[in-house]
């Protein structure tokens, strides 16, 4: 029997930061700067303009990594640092909640490989509201997501997550990984700051194991 007098952690956005993060943080603000090969314009599954009517829902440039893929072994090594970190983190968001992995589909959970870096000029953002699950065909298999992770890369004054039900703003600190649920219980949105860039990495956390997801990959190419 559950003991809802002492059970559980009911917060389920959580934050982590550590020196580690930090210094994985600094590493990303650093191959994002050097590596403008690999610069990309943001995008959204969100269709331009369709919950926001002043405009497209995210404007950023994007860097995409996979750290399953060996072809660049800079951004590799880099997408490996990354993930271990954020496995760590969700570790820890499963031993603090502990009937969450048990009530997951299989009773896994697998940090996605593939994910992005994204940075934010003055002026820019994710402006509209938007969850993180979706049932858009992707290859990040956006139906199975159960939670989202931001890796903040940089300190901005007034430029973190907000959280709508929540009426919460999440700042955006160097170093600081937040894990929360990738529902429509936790739309969010990010604050735009006008005056200074903003740079997170930012990806998934899906149900099941990552070898069949792995294996799935590999049937669709």
């Amino acid at each position: 029997m559950v003991d809802f007098d002492t059970e559980t952690n009911l917060d389920l956005i959580a934050r982590y930061r550590n020196a580690g993060f930090e210094a994985v943080a600094d590493g990303v603000m650093d191959f994002f700067d050097r590596r403008t090969d690999l610069h990309s314009k943001g995008r959204s599954f969100e269709s331009d303009g369709l919950l926001d009517p002043e405009g497209p829902a995210k404007v950023s440039t994007d860097i995409s990594l996979v750290s399953i893929d060996h072809s660049d072994p800079e951004a590799f090594a880099l997408s490996e640092v990354i993930i271990r970190g954020v496995k760590s983190a969700l570790d820890k968001y499963i031993q603090e909640r502990k009937l969450f992995l048990a009530c997951c589909p299989e009773k896994a959970l697998f940090v996605n490989p593939i994910f992005n870096i994204q940075r934010y000029a003055p002026g820019e953002g994710f402006k509209s509201w938007h969850c993180d699950w979706t049932i858009s065909n992707d290859a990040t298999e956006p139906i199975n997501r159960v939670l989202a992770w931001i890796l903040y890369c940089n300190d901005i004054d007034s430029a973190g997550t907000e959280f709508l039900w929540q009426e919460l703003h999440e700042p955006a600190e160097r170093g600081k990984i937040i894990i929360f649920p990738a529902g429509l219980s936790h739309i969010h949105r990010g604050r735009v700051n006008l005056k200074q860039s903003k740079t997170i990495a930012t990806g998934w956390i899906n149900a099941g194991n990552l070898d069949s997801y792995i294996s799935r990959l590999a049937s669709n190419k």
